[in-house]
């Protein structure tokens, strides 16, 4: 029988337009990155791990610290989407922060190394990044979503228990994928789905 041609997916930082030799070079790029680093991965690294020469390399990208810039810009705008889609697709709090939660341990189920690059990386490439990419937080999500649990509070006091909420929640998902990634915590992370709703539902109360 003939099923016809065998579709594959790309990874969520390429597009489809992107040219062969791109695709491979983001590829290795970002598998490099995210298990060795940053300084310690160098343009002939990502060539050779490519198949790529170093011209073929620089045809696209101006250099190691342009490649590893648009990598992060374009990780961070897709994940900021789904998990921005995530939230605004939940009508009540209770659904919102299922969604959030849910969206954010899928993403680090299927994409381990996007989630543990931009981790590693944020620190030096994140204030270098586009202004555009920059408006869009995922502690912003975090708060949106802290907020929407108490849409009535006001007051200094009340602000604070927002953005200390918002750190909390940002600050457990992250710090679980990494846990998860060194093997400190037993995957898959959507396993730790229900425990860590009622525990962000308790902590919005």
């Amino acid at each position: 029988a003939n099923y016809g041609p065998m579709v594959t997916s790309l990874p969520f930082y390429i597009r489809e337009d992107d040219p062969p030799a791109k695709r491979e070079i983001l590829r290795a790029a970002l598998k490099l990155f995210s298990t060795r680093g940053l300084v310690a991965t160098s343009i002939r690294d990502i060539a050779r791990e490519s198949g790529y020469t170093n011209p073929a390399l620089y045809k696209h990208f101006a250099g190691k610290d342009a490649l590893a810039l648009h990598l992060f810009e374009t990780c961070h705008a897709r994940v900021w989407q789904a998990c921005s889609a995530a939230l605004a697709a939940g009508a009540t709090f209770d659904q919102q922060l299922e969604g959030y939660v849910g969206q954010w341990l899928e993403l680090v189920d299927r994409h381990p190394e996007v989630i543990g690059f931009l981790s590693d990386s944020a620190r030096v490439l994140w204030p270098r990044a586009n202004p555009r990419v920059r408006r869009q937080t995922m502690i912003g999500l975090a708060r949106t979503l802290a907020q929407h649990a108490a849409p009535s509070a006001g007051g200094r006091g009340a602000a604070m228990k927002v953005e200390a909420a918002a750190a909390c929640l940002e600050g457990t998902l992250a710090e679980l994928a990494r846990m998860i990634a060194v093997g400190v915590v037993e995957g898959p992370a959507t396993r730790w789905k229900s425990v860590l709703v009622a525990l962000f539902k308790r902590l919005a109360v």
